[in-house]
């Protein structure tokens, strides 16, 4: 008899944003997921330390969290800005040879798509803060507490302006399964660029769309999706081991 075997989920958030609400997507997960929400620098409970600055120094520490906390197996889900940055990480992880299980991401196009929006993380507060509302980059929450959004701006500021530099550097493709999601109404993706994740991975990929603008994550219908997801990920990983010990125990016969 085989059970479900173990996954840890870690989740990187959208530019600026906290990790730590991921968590509440273990509600709506296979019980055998755990999720683990990664905290950079400068962003939430480490809101105190100096922002990083530069995609190499954001994978590096992604990769750091990551090989603190890893048990196997594991997967890495990103949105937005946090698509982009799991992607990378999971690049070198895969290098190093301890590459994810899974590579889920949401609310941003492909890495070898160009940018979606006009570039506008160099403009003065109130340009950028226009900018961000006219893509649909701000949760509603945050727009409603000025002197809220002025505290994060920092940090939306330099995550986004990763994201407008960004350039996707060609090599060995991953060899993982990809899932992508994209909400229906989002400005900042498209059908055909979000398929373009399927250019990074000899793996299966698969797009869900899903109702919603950018910040479609606690939305019912993609936590469904995403528990589907995973609850795929287990019973194909469980049919694995199932063979893997069938031929053991026939190999030691």
């Amino acid at each position: 008899m085989t059970t479900d075997p173990e996954l840890t989920l870690f989740c990187l958030a959208h530019a600026g944003g906290s990790a730590h609400p991921y968590i509440r997507l273990g509600a709506d997960l296979p019980g055998r997921v755990t999720v683990v929400p990664l905290e950079l620098p400068g962003h939430g409970t480490r809101v105190r330390e100096p922002l990083l600055h530069g995609m190499t120094a954001l994978t590096e520490e992604a990769v750091r969290l990551i090989g603190e906390r890893r048990h196997e197996p594991y997967a890495i889900f990103g949105h937005s800005f946090g698509s982009l940055l799991g992607y990378e990480a999971a690049r070198v992880l895969t290098a190093q040879g301890t590459p994810p299980k899974l590579l889920l991401v949401s609310g941003r196009n492909g890495p070898t798509e160009p940018l979606s929006h006009r570039p506008f993380a160099h403009l003065p507060d109130d340009g950028f803060v226009r900018g961000l509302q006219r893509i649909g980059g701000l949760p509603e929450a945050l727009l409603a507490e000025p002197e809220l959004l002025k505290f994060y701006l920092p940090a939306i500021r330099a995550d986004l302006r990763v994201v407008e530099t960004y350039t996707h550097t060609p090599g060995p493709r991953l060899t993982v399964p990809v899932t992508a999601f994209a909400g229906s109404k989002d400005v900042l993706t498209d059908p055909a660029s979000m398929a373009a994740w399927s250019r990074i991975t000899t793996g299966v990929f698969d797009l869900t769309l899903v109702s919603g603008g950018h910040f479609f994550l606690q939305e019912p219908e993609f936590r469904a999706a995403l528990g589907a997801r995973l609850t795929r990920y287990a019973a194909t990983a469980g049919r694995t081991d199932a063979v893997r010990g069938a031929v053991a125990r026939a190999v030691a016969e």
